[in-house]
C-alpha cells in the first residue's frame, strides 16, 4: 500500500493557469475545433485516438517544466495503445479506457506533490466534478487580469490613429488597382474568384447550429478542468485515507463468536447449494419431477450472481471489523472457507451460462458476462488475501479497481463478434446442419461476421448457404461503395480488411 502522508498546496495563491489566461484559452479553442474536426462530421472511430491523442498533447503544452515519471511513461505508454486500437476497433471499452487514461494522464503531470497516483487521480476526477468552479474562477481570473491592464496610456489613441493613416491608403490603392486588374486579366479573375468561393464554402461547411454549438460547449466544458485543474489540497481527502475499521459495539469475544456462527451458518447453506450443483449440474443425475432441467440450468444466474456479490461485500465487512476480531485465526479459516465456496458457486455459474450456449449459440452479451464472472473471480482471490494476510480495506478496494481497468484494457483488442461469429457457424457445421443457425444475428454483427458467413455459403446446406451467398453479395455492393467514399474520421482497420475480403470474394 503506497503512503497516504499529508500533501502540501501547489499554489498558495488563487489558482491560475502556469501558462496564463490567454493561453488557457487558445488551448481550450484548439482541443473545441480538433473535437469538432474529429467528431462531428462524420462517424468517429480512427478519430477518436486522434483526438485523445491530440488532447494530451494539449494537456502537456499547458505543463511546463513538467518531469516525467515512470507512472507518466506507463500512462502514456498505455494510452498510445488504446489510441491505435480505436484505429483498428473502436469499442465502448476503448472509449472508457481512453477517457480514464486521459483522466489520469491529467492528474499525473499536474498533481505532481501528491505522494500517491490514486490521490492524484481521484484529485483529478473530483477537479471535474467541480467543473462549473472551475469556470467560475477563469471568469474571475480574465477580469482581475482585465484590471490590472490598466488605462490607456496617454498618446495611444493618437498612435493608432497614426498606423490607421498609414495603412488605409494602401489599402484603398491596392483594391482599386485589384479591381482593374480583375476586369483586364482574366487569370487574375480566376484565381480571385476562386479564392472568396473557397473562402464562402469554407463559412458554409461550418453549417454553425444550435446543436453545434451546444457540442463546442460541452467539448470546452470538460476540457478545462483537464487543462486547468484546481490546486492540489493541503489535507488528504476523505477517499484517499485509510479506510477506518468499525467501532467495537461489544465485547471481543462475543464479536469473535457472532462472526464465527455467521460464517458458519452460511458456509452451511453454501455448502448444500453447491451439493446441489454437484450432484444434479455437474453429475447430471436426473431431477426431481417438480423441477424441469430448463428451469434448474437457465434461471437463476442473476440471482447467484447477486450471491455472491454480496458475499464480497460482507465478507469484506465482517473483516473490517477490530483487528483482534478479523485477525483471529478461526474466523479467517472460515472467511477461506467461505471464498472458496463462492469460487465453486461461480463455476457452477459459469457451467449454467456453457450449457445455455450450448442449447441456444453464443452472444456478445454472454461473452462479456463471462468476462465478468472472471473479474468476480478474481475479486475474490484478492480477497482471500485480504482476509489472511490483514491487507487494508484501501489494498482492496485500488487491487479490485486496477483489476477492473485491467480488464477492460485487454478486451479492447478483442474481436469478440468475429469470434462469437466463429464459435456459432462451427457450432452448427459440427452438428451437420441439425442444429438451427441464428443468420439474422450474424448478420446484425456486421463486417467481423463476414468469414464466418463464408463458411456458411460453402457449407452446401441450401437454406442457410443461400441466405448467406445473398447477403454477403449485397455486403461486397455496400463496400464497394464504403471503401471509396468513407472519411478518414470513420476508417477502421478490422471493418476495412473484412469489406477488402468480401468485395474481393463477391466480384460482379
Amino acid at each position: 500500500m503506497e503512503s497516504t502522508a499529508t500533501v502540501p498546496q501547489i499554489e498558495a495563491a488563487a489558482p491560475a493557469p502556469s501558462r496564463g489566461v490567454a493561453f488557457l484559452l487558445v488551448s481550450l479553442a484548439a482541443i473545441t475545433a480538433l473535437a469538432d474536426y474529429c467528431l462531428w462530421r462524420d462517424q468517429p472511430r480512427l478519430s477518436v485516438g486522434v483526438l485523445a491523442a491530440g488532447a494530451c498533447g494539449i494537456i502537456l503544452i499547458n505543463r511546463p517544466g513538467m518531469r516525467w515519471t515512470p507512472r507518466a511513461i506507463c500512462i502514456a505508454a498505455l494510452l498510445f495503445g488504446a489510441a491505435v486500437e480505436s484505429a483498428i476497433d473502436l469499442c465502448f471499452s476503448n472509449g472508457l479506457v481512453l477517457f480514464a487514461l486521459i483522466l489520469a494522464f491529467a492528474g499525473e503531470t499536474y498533481y505532481r506533490p501528491l505522494q500517491t497516483g490514486w490521490s492524484r487521480w481521484s484529485e483529478q476526477l473530483w477537479t471535474m466534478v467541480k467543473t462549473p468552479f472551475r469556470w467560475i474562477w477563469l471568469v474571475v481570473e480574465i477580469g482581475q487580469q482585465t484590471r490590472s491592464i490598466g488605462p490607456m496610456p496617454q498618446g495611444s489613441l493618437r498612435n493608432v490613429a497614426r498606423v490607421f493613416w498609414i495603412v488605409v491608403p494602401g489599402l484603398v490603392a491596392t483594391l482599386i488597382f485589384g479591381a482593374i486588374f480583375y476586369n483586364g486579366n482574366a487569370l487574375f479573375a480566376e484565381l480571385s474568384h476562386d479564392s472568396v468561393t473557397a473562402v464562402e464554402n469554407f463559412i458554409q461547411s461550418l453549417h454553425l447550429s444550435f446543436w453545434r454549438c451546444c457540442f463546442w460547449g460541452m467539448v470546452a466544458w470538460i476540457s478545462l478542468p483537464l487543462l486547468w485543474p484546481s490546486p492540489a489540497p493541503d489535507r488528504e481527502r476523505i477517499w484517499t485515507k485509510e479506510v477506518p475499521r468499525f467501532p467495537e459495539l461489544t465485547t471481543t469475544g462475543t464479536a469473535r463468536l457472532q462472526s464465527v456462527v455467521t460464517l458458519g451458518l452460511l458456509n452451511t447453506l453454501f455448502c448444500c447449494v453447491n451439493t446441489i450443483d454437484a450432484v444434479y449440474l455437474w453429475a447430471r443425475q436426473a431431477l426431481p419431477p417438480a423441477v424441469s432441467y430448463s428451469a434448474f440450468v437457465h434461471k437463476g444466474v442473476g440471482s447467484l450472481i447477486v450471491a455472491t456479490i454480496f458475499s464480497a461485500v460482507l465478507l469484506a465487512g465482517m473483516f473490517q471489523q477490530s483487528r483482534a476480531v478479523s485477525s483471529w485465526k478461526p474466523l479467517r479459516l472460515l472467511g477461506l472457507l467461505w471464498i472458496a465456496q463462492n469460487l465453486l458457486l461461480l463455476a457452477g455459474v459459469f457451467l449454467r451460462v456453457k450449457l445455455y450456449v450450448e442449447a441456444l449459440d453464443l452472444t456478445v452479451v454472454r461473452v462479456n458476462l463471462v468476462f465478468f464472472l472472471a473479474l468476480v473471480a478474481v475479486g475474490f482471490i484478492l480477497l482471500a488475501i485480504h482476509v489472511w494476510w490483514q491487507r487494508p480495506l484501501g489494498w482492496l478496494l485500488h487491487s479490485n479497481m486496477l483489476a477492473t481497468f485491467s480488464l477492460f484494457y485487454i478486451v479492447q483488442f478483442l474481436d469478440t463478434e468475429a469470434f462469437v461469429a466463429r464459435y456459432n457457424v462451427n457450432l452448427w457445421l459440427n452438428s451437420h446442419g441439425t442444429r438451427k443457425l441464428d443468420l439474422p444475428y450474424l448478420k446484425a454483427l456486421g463486417p467481423p461476421a463476414y468469414d464466418a458467413l463464408s463458411s456458411v455459403a460453402a457449407s452446401g446446406f441450401d437454406g442457410e448457404a443461400e441466405a448467406a451467398r445473398e447477403y454477403l453479395a449485397t455486403a461486397a455492393r455496400e463496400a464497394r461503395h464504403q471503401l471509396d467514399d468513407t472519411p478518414w474520421q470513420s476508417w477502421q482497420l478490422r471493418d476495412r480488411h473484412a469489406q477488402w475480403k468480401v468485395r474481393a470474394s463477391n466480384q460482379p
